[in-house]
């Protein structure tokens, strides 16, 4: 069974919902970083910033879909 998400009576697909919050919340870590001055240690920030991306994508997936459908993860 694939996963969807129902958003206002449509069925939308689970992966782009949760890669475009995981952007949100990336571009969210990402000034906070910046703000910190952390990115001084990093060698490519682009890079950085899509790992980033993938780890918080990955995160959402894993913990979102069980937490609204309110089965255990």
């Amino acid at each position: 069974m694939t996963a969807e998400y129902a958003i206002g009576g449509i069925y939308v697909a689970a992966a782009p919902v949760e890669a475009f919050l995981a952007l949100l919340v990336a571009i969210v870590l990402h000034r906070l970083l910046v703000r910190g001055r952390l990115y001084r240690w990093v060698w490519h920030p682009i890079l950085a910033d899509t790992a980033l991306w993938i780890i918080v994508w990955a995160l959402l997936s894993l913990w979102l879909l069980p937490l609204l459908h309110g089965s255990p993860a």
